[in-house]
């Protein structure tokens, strides 16, 4: 099982969280793809610098190739960010500058519409609705308004954007299995300066997020703001666990740089990835049997159990009593996860009730490589059992992508992929 653990003892913003997934192994190729679908405008770069002498990677957001406004230090002692409906589009450069906001928004209801039409895979569209829908509902519950009429202030959006989207597609090219995360730290003290007056750290939006995905968190000694909405939003979305560095066989580390490097911390997110060493994991297993449901609701359903944290979702035919056609909906998930996929169930099917039972899941080492079939890069997962290569499995939207450059089909460059993946072991 690959499994990440992310160290948030300075806090975590969405820069650092960017930073540190691709200093981590993450393709930046794909994050770009993904950030440039939803606004063509958009780009991310990364450089090397150092926080307290640590080195480490700092995520760079442009705009038409020129550094965005809120990647520009200015020379104010605060530690805020930008915010925008209140702090839902303050995003992230942990400890970064102060800054207010005018001009053009973006409501969440526009923001959904970008990620829905984009070319996206479905697990990066997924996460990145699932972050953004997040932060709406905490500003509507700051600010007494309903979720589809926060807005993103336009400079904040398009961070927030460029942020969030890197960050769902960084996190799925790792293909982790597991997320823990660490206690975060939020950081205390003096307001920063929204849109529409004071904030007090740590924020309203962030105590909401946190608070929904009931992560351990603490204030720290520091008196400035140490995560951002943007940050707690994408690290609710992450987890599917939180604690201590879990037991792994560590393959590759990655440290994200915040915007700021202030005398008190260094101003950095730590990734570590690894193989873990816990011979199975616990999962939980959520059924109910339904007999009474519109069936063209059940694609909405199986989407918003995934985009809920879900592992998996799927549904078996059965028959119920007086000769009912029905469905059992079954639902894998880990228990970080489990309160919001019951709600979903409760609230988006028509069931009233459902079963619970523990499952320990065993998983075959996998690690990740490309191979090239007649000149296009195809990713490949491979899988290992007792040191023995068990499986060879390309990634289906870079084989589909390729078969329609090479106008050949589908089932003929699948084939020479998995041949050039078991060619690459032999």
């Amino acid at each position: 099982m690959r499994v990440a653990w992310l160290d948030c003892s300075a806090g975590a913003s969405g820069d650092m969280l960017l930073g540190a997934f691709i200093a981590a192994g993450a393709d930046l190729n794909a994050v770009n793809a993904a950030v440039a679908a939803v606004d063509p405008s958009l780009s991310v770069t990364v450089s090397q610098t150092a926080r307290h002498q640590i080195a480490a990677t700092k995520a760079t957001v442009k705009v038409n190739g020129e550094p965005h406004p809120e990647n520009i230090p200015d020379t104010a002692d605060g530690h805020g960010h930008g915010h925008g409906h209140g702090e839902g589009a303050g995003h992230g450069h942990g400890h970064g500058a102060d800054h207010t906001h005018s001009g053009p928004t973006r409501a969440w209801a526009d923001v959904r519409r970008l990620l829905e039409e984009a070319e996206l895979s479905d697990p990066v569209r997924a996460r990145a609705l699932d972050t953004f829908a997040r932060l709406a509902r905490a500003e509507a519950a700051a600010h007494g308004v309903e979720p589809d009429t926060v807005h993103f202030h336009e400079v904040g959006a398009l961070d927030a954007i460029a942020d969030i989207v890197g960050v769902a597609a960084a996190s799925v090219s790792l293909d982790l299995d597991r997320i823990v995360v660490s206690t975060v730290v939020l950081g205390a003290g003096k307001q920063v300066r929204g849109q529409h007056g004071g904030i007090p750290i740590p924020g309203p939006a962030v105590l909401a997020i946190l608070s929904e995905a009931q992560a351990p968190v603490i204030g720290g000694t520091v008196p400035y703001e140490m995560t951002t909405p943007t940050g707690a939003a994408l690290l609710a979305s992450l987890a599917d666990e939180y604690g201590t560095l879990p037991p792994m066989r560590i393959q590759q580390t990655g440290v994200g740089a915040g915007g700021r490097d202030p005398v008190e911390v260094p101003n950095i997110l730590r990734v570590v990835l690894g193989e873990s060493t816990e011979s199975s994991a616990t999962e939980l297993v959520y059924e109910t049997n339904v007999d009474d449901l519109d069936p063209r609701i059940w694609p909405q359903v199986l989407a918003r159990l995934m985009e809920a944290g879900a592992a998996d979702a799927w549904l078996t035919p059965i028959l119920m009593k007086k000769g009912r056609p029905a469905h059992t909906l079954s639902v894998l998930v880990g228990s970080a996860k489990a309160e919001m996929v019951r709600a979903v169930i409760l609230s988006e099917t028509s069931a009233i009730g459902l079963r619970e039972f523990g499952i320990r899941k065993h998983a075959a080492d996998r690690e990740f490589t490309t191979v090239d079939v007649e000149g296009q890069r195809i990713h490949v997962k491979i899988a290992r059992y007792g040191g023995q290569v068990v499986n060879v499995q390309p990634e289906y939207d870079d084989v589909a992508a390729a078969a329609n450059a090479l106008k050949k089909p589908v089932k003929t460059i699948l084939a020479k992929a998995v041949a050039a993946g078991h060619d690459l072991w032999n």
